[in-house]
């Protein structure tokens, strides 16, 4: 991730614990491949009891994230940082993991964008 300033990382609630009693984030589970298969990974689709990031009921499409983040922004104005974090590696699906980020920064461009691998 690359913070344009300062107060980019003073917001961002993984990097501050400060900033996660003040700003929100949301993960978009837009990728679903990994190529390492790790032993410790636990990939899961719609677990009730499992609430980390990149687990998810059901994986979206680009266009999906956005309809979700415009939804979700309209009752949420404390969400700083939309990330991808999942289910799988975003960069085995780079481009619709780059794809989500270009419309992302398009229709929300005062969010940070994060990517977890």
């Amino acid at each position: 991730m690359i913070f344009r300033t300062k107060a980019d990382l003073d917001n961002h609630p993984c990097f501050n614990k400060k900033a996660s009693a003040s700003y929100g984030r949301v993960h978009l589970p837009v990728a679903p491949h990994c190529n390492i298969q790790c032993n410790f990974c636990n990939r899961i689709y719609d677990c009730a009891n499992e609430n980390r990031p990149g687990v998810t009921a059901k994986v979206q499409t680009p266009d999906e994230s956005v309809k979700f983040l415009e939804k979700l922004f309209k009752f949420r104005q404390d969400i700083s940082v939309i990330g991808i974090a999942g289910p799988g590696d975003p960069m085995c699906d780079a481009d619709k993991t780059l794809t989500t980020f270009e419309k992302c920064k398009s229709h929300f461009p005062n969010a940070l964008l994060c990517l977890s691998t």
